[in-house]
């Protein structure tokens, strides 16, 4: 009888030895998994290399130090704070709206949360040893976070609905911001970054820059693209700017930079940049980006050898014997070529055989600008040698100076520019048809007929040689042309404007 009862009781603990493992299996697979998001579950397993038959545990959270999930359709972080190890998180473009689940992750400090759905970063505030953040492309409006994250270094929060700036006056330590495309006005608090080497408020609503004076000796770059800026003035102390990216302005004067010697990019494209000489002196200057500008004269830039990429497509360029003994990059990318002279939409005599031609291909100039030139008038007080593009035209009369007033032959002038001139030697006027316009005007009077009105000019029209003379401000104002005098050649140059 006992040794039954033995028996029985030895059958019984065998059966409940191979059952035990199995309930404890099922109790397993009962589990609610730790992450809910399959796009997040399924990139953590892919990650750590985990079966999709194996539960992923805390353990295997706790593992993760660097992990990216970049592009993986996420909408929903929980479970991701048993990843309490992690010090490198990317999670940019994804459905994110909700940081809630990283607020114990304590020892992340490099996290990109760039294209996603996030309004708000206040979740970020327990994440002590942050250093670089990303948050571009979302909805984020408020900074205030970065008041308690101490060592924050960098942040990027480009395209967002950012206004007030104020909460970075305590980001003692940051060196790099970037905050494109927003809505800023006011950056007087980003004068307290003392630390700040690179800086980009680019694409925003900002006026004055005068708040940044007390980083001249820190920043390195700086980016204000599109912004509403007139001036550079405040920029004259930045002696250790080394790039400054100020397109679609409204600036005029570079005198400010001209002691900006470290300068090695300028990007200065839409802008009303008419004069180089503030740039004669800066000479490590590699890349000049000067699109869609007034630049007519390339003397300043003879001497900048190490200028590598030059833009002035767009502009008045009508001479090339300044820069002829330079040169500039040319190089292949992704089967396309890159050229780093282009000298697109100018006013060059580009037709085959010129001297500006010559110079143009030994300067392997972007060959799409010979499709898109213009030619300009050029005079020389006291010449009766003319220049249309590079051709040479004999003039009855030179043009001449007179009580201050600079004096050029209206026939010449006015036919090279398309217009019907016409001359009555009776009356001793002259009619000028163009465009629509009919300007009639008697010589020795100031009074000139444009059309059906009676305008005054401050001189009359002169006669000399047989040849009638106007003013060159007439010139400009009335036959749609930009004048120019070159001084060291005594050179009238005359630009015919570009219709839109």
């Amino acid at each position: 009888m006992k040794k039954r009862i033995a028996v029985s009781l030895l059958i019984f603990i065998f059966v409940l030895s191979l059952a035990l493992p199995g309930q404890a299996s099922m109790e397993a697979l009962n589990q609610e998994p730790i992450i809910k998001d399959g796009n997040l579950e399924k990139s953590i397993r892919s990650w750590i290399v985990k079966k999709d038959d194996e539960p992923l545990t805390k353990e295997d959270l706790e593992s993760l130090t660097v992990v990216s999930l970049s592009g993986k359709g996420i909408k929903d972080l929980q479970g991701l704070e048993y990843a309490v190890n992690i010090t490198d998180l990317d999670l940019d473009i994804n459905e994110i709206s909700d940081l809630t689940p990283l607020k114990k992750l304590s020892k992340i400090h490099t996290l990109s949360l760039k294209a996603n759905k996030i309004s708000s970063i206040e979740e970020l505030s327990t994440l002590k040893e942050l250093k670089y953040l990303e948050i571009s492309w979302n909805q984020v409006s408020s900074l205030d976070v970065v008041k308690q994250l101490p060592r924050l270094i960098e942040l990027k929060a480009d395209h967002n609905q950012i206004s007030n700036v104020q909460a970075l006056s305590s980001a003692a330590e940051l060196t790099y911001l970037k905050m494109v495309d927003n809505a800023i006005e006011d950056i007087a608090s980003l004068g307290n970054m003392k630390k700040l080497t690179y800086l980009n408020v680019s694409d925003n609503k900002i006026k004055d820059l005068s708040p940044l004076r007390m980083l001249s000796k820190s920043l390195t770059y700086l980016g204000i693209d599109g912004d509403q800026v007139t001036d550079l003035k405040m920029l004259e102390g930045f002696h250790n700017l080394e790039g400054l990216s100020a397109n679609n302005n409204s600036i005029e004067s570079l005198a400010p930079l001209a002691k900006l010697t470290k300068l090695s990019t300028l990007d200065l494209s839409s802008n009303k940049v008419k004069d180089l000489e503030p740039l004669i002196h800066l000479n490590k200057l590699d890349s000049l980006y000067l699109n869609n500008n007034r630049v007519w004269n390339l003397e300043p830039l003879r001497n900048l050898k190490a200028l590598k990429i030059l833009q002035l497509n767009s502009n008045r360029v009508w001479n090339l014997e300044p820069i002829q003994h330079n040169s500039y990059d040319f190089h292949w990318d992704t089967g396309a070529e890159r050229y780093g002279l282009q000298l697109n939409d100018n006013y060059l005599d580009l037709r085959e055989g010129t001297p500006t031609y010559k110079i143009f291909n030994k300067l392997n100039a972007d060959q799409y600008g010979i499709r898109s030139q213009r030619k300009t008038q050029r005079l020389m007080i006291g010449s009766k040698t003319a220049y249309l593009g590079d051709s040479t035209y004999n003039l009855t009369a030179a043009p001449f100076i007179q009580t201050g007033r600079t004096y050029v032959p209206i026939r010449f002038i006015s036919e090279k520019l398309g217009a019907n001139v016409n001359w009555n030697q009776t009356t001793k006027e002259v009619t000028i048809q163009k465009d629509g316009k009919t300007i009639r005007w008697v010589v020795g009077n100031k009074q000139v007929k444009i059309n059906q009105q009676t305008v005054m000019s401050d001189t009359p029209l002169l006669l000399r040689n047989n040849t009638t003379f106007v003013p060159v401000r007439f010139v400009s104002e009335q036959l749609n042309t930009t004048v120019e005098y070159l001084s060291s050649k005594k050179m009238v140059i005359i630009f015919e404007n570009k219709t839109k």
